[in-house]
């Protein structure tokens, strides 16, 4: 409801603004005939004109004769007339009092929209007090003509006033209320403060980039400087000060002359000025004083800012020291005299080519050994160097160089100058560049000629040899085979005459004893030849596979349990690596040897544990056997730790072998062997196998 009564009176009033002139029209007709209605008498006998109505009334407009005053109209009472003459001034004092108030009001605001309704109101508030005022004086002078046009001057006033107010409703309808004043001010206030807090952070910000272009300014290591467009300097960075020693006062405008070279200053500044007219970006190298009066070299770099139009406001520029560069630049120049010399007495063919492989350079040996001209040789493959039948063979290696390594190598055949070829190593690298066609192939050919025939000749040697390890290690087979039988059969004779004969000589029984100790050695001795045997032979191994670590030590932990002096306890740790790829077997045989060994040498003086687990070692995977056992003097015995038939503690039978056998089947699987030891304190073995 609150809002529905003013969207109420405001549709009524919009109605009022759009028909008023129809409503005037009617209240008007409206009011002519209520007044030509009540002018009308019981028909006279004689009625006057209107004209002479009217003449009579405004004659006679205070003449109270005809019309009896209003205490002798009626019955009256004391009380009932008082009470109405009272009220009738009390409402003309109100309302004689209300105009002087708006006037009043109007006066002090002169900013008060809509002045001219008040002023209507005013008048018809007045109007309103005179005909109550003239109601009063009706009960002792009947001025009633008076009081007619009064009323008729009040009726006037208020359609004047209703005119009015149709009018300007509208218009002050869409008046802000003071709430919605408020509601405007609170949110432009907000908006005001939004906005100066906005230029708070932007006068912060720019006191930031400020600070931060300065500090960058000051950090970097040229000399920056500021120019107006006709050439003017007025700011530098603190560097320029540092170097110079001067201050801005004596660089102002062109001090910095002051600084220059008298020699060089002529040539700088007349370049500096034809820039400066053609707006066009400044270079140039010269030499600077520094504060200690050394010169030191420049490069000077200056850009234009340019407005809207074009035009040139601002110079930017910097000045960077090239003193080391031009330095640098002087012995890059004598190095390259030096390189070329040095190419020039090196004992090989030096070239270099491009991208593609063709010449574009060859040293003075190049030319006397082929015995063809530098020019003939340039923009030519450089494998035209090469014997016809090597140019087919090295074209595939060069491709591979070319596209992916950026090195290439190989050995080929080049062609003397009378004809005889020789065998060179040729090298070459890539120098690459941005542009994958800007980039230089660096050569060189060596003369091995005389090496690579003493290396063929080495080779069929090394043939010849392999072929007679092979023929040795069928030997060594097959004698360990052959020998294995006797030495069993006369092992079993042995063992029946020690069952059966008797003997009277009391050392008997030791020569016995020494006699089956040896065909003992003898035959473990034949076992670990036919065993190292089989390790050499590596074309005859099963494939590798994965490897379960946990049952295989197990198994192998039952075999060599009892073999030591006292009893291991064990600890095993596979949850990194629970299994390997390797050949089943040749692992059993590699644990059998390291973990039987550690059983056999544990130190009798302290309990043996010995630990097996696994870890990773970057790529590799490590399989690792720990004890606490007697250890090795690896200061002593670490070149020969693994060579065969070779033993560090003879208080236990052995033949030598097993170190000799693990470390050539880890060697053939591709992996590594590993030993730490301390003397009285036990060994590590870590078995080292790349990843699978």
């Amino acid at each position: 409801m609150g809002t529905l009564i003013p969207y109420r009176v405001c549709c009524f009033s919009l109605l009022l603004m759009k028909h008023r002139f129809w409503i005037l029209v009617a209240a008007v007709l409206l009011t002519n005939i209520g007044w030509t209605q009540t002018l009308v008498p019981a028909p006279p006998v004689a009625t006057p004109s209107v004209s002479d109505q009217v003449a009579e009334f405004f004659t006679q407009l205070l003449d109270p004769a005809g019309f009896p005053a209003r205490w002798h109209c009626g019955h009256w009472t004391s009380f009932h007339g008082w009470l109405y003459i009272l009220s009738d001034l009390l409402i003309w004092a109100a309302y004689f009092t209300i105009p002087f108030l708006l006037i009043n009001f109007i006066r002090q605001r002169r900013d008060v929209p809509f002045d001219r309704v008040f002023w209507m109101f005013g008048l018809f508030i007045f109007a309103c007090g005179a005909t109550h005022l003239l109601d009063a004086l009706i009960f002792w002078v009947p001025v009633y003509r008076l009081s007619g046009l009064v009323r008729l001057i009040t009726a006037v006033a208020s359609w004047g006033t209703v005119w009015a107010l149709i009018v300007v409703l509208p218009k002050a309808l869409l008046l802000r209320t003071p709430t919605e004043l408020e509601g405007m001010v609170r949110a432009r206030t907000a908006e005001l403060a939004a906005a100066n807090q906005q230029l708070q952070e932007v006068a912060a910000q720019l006191l930031r980039r400020n600070a931060e272009f300065t500090t960058l300014a000051n950090a970097m290591p040229q000399l920056a400087w500021m120019a107006e467009p006709d050439g003017h300097l007025f700011w530098y960075n603190q560097r320029w000060y540092d170097y110079t020693g001067t201050t801005l006062e004596q660089m102002q405008g062109w001090g910095w002359e002051k600084v220059h070279q008298v020699g060089h200053l002529g040539p700088v500044t007349e370049r500096w000025n034809k820039h400066l007219a053609a707006g066009q970006p400044w270079e140039d190298t010269f030499p600077l004083r520094r504060h200690d009066g050394e010169y030191r070299w420049f490069l000077s770099r200056a850009v234009p800012e340019r407005n809207e139009q074009g035009e040139v406001t601002r110079w930017f520029g910097t000045n960077t020291d090239v003193t080391d560069m031009r330095q640098l630049q002087e012995q890059v120049q004598r190095s390259e005299t030096q390189y070329r010399v040095l190419m020039e007495s090196i004992p090989q063919l030096i070239w270099t080519a491009n991208s593609v492989g063709e010449l574009n350079y060859c040293d003075e040996r190049t030319v006397t050994y082929t015995g063809v001209a530098a020019a003939a040789w340039l923009g030519r493959p450089w494998q035209h160097l090469l014997h016809p039948d090597d140019q087919v063979t090295a074209a595939a290696p060069w491709q591979q160089a070319r596209h992916t390594t950026g090195f290439f190598e190989g050995e080929y055949r080049l062609r003397r100058a009378g004809g005889e070829y020789r065998w060179f190593l040729v090298q070459a690298r890539r120098l690459d560049h941005a542009a994958p066609s800007a980039a230089q192939w660096f050569g060189t050919c060596t003369d091995i000629h005389e090496q690579h025939n003493l290396r063929e000749a080495l080779q069929v040697q090394n043939t010849e040899l392999a072929r007679t390890n092979r023929d040795l290690d069928t030997f060594v087979y097959a004698a360990s085979h052959d020998l294995k039988q006797p030495v069993q059969n006369l092992s079993g004779l042995f063992g029946e005459l020690q069952r059966t004969a008797t003997f009277a000589d009391p050392e008997a029984d030791h020569m016995l004893g020494m006699v089956d100790d040896s065909l003992g050695q003898l035959l473990g001795t034949i076992e670990s030849l036919a065993e190292v045997v089989r390790v050499q032979r590596p074309a005859e191994q099963l494939p590798p596979e994965p490897v379960e670590l946990q049952p295989l030590v197990e198994e192998v932990i039952r075999l060599v349990q009892n073999l030591g002096p006292t009893t291991p306890s064990w600890e095993l740790d596979f949850a990194t690596l629970p299994a390997v790829m390797f050949v089943r077997p040749n692992l059993r045989s590699v644990l059998y040897n390291l973990l039987s060994n550690a059983v056999k040498y544990g130190d009798p003086h302290r309990p043996l544990h010995i630990s097996v687990r696994t870890e990773r070692q970057g790529e590799a995977s490590a399989l690792i056997v720990q004890d606490n056992g007697l250890g090795l003097d690896l200061t002593r015995h670490s070149q020969e730790l693994f060579q065969l038939f070779r033993r560090f503690h003879n208080h236990m039978p052995g033949s030598g072998v097993g170190l000799y056998l693990a470390h050539r089947i880890v060697e053939q699987a591709g992996g590594r062997l590993e030993v730490e030891s301390k003397e009285g304190h036990g060994s590590t073995f870590r078995i080292l196998l790349p990843a699978s």
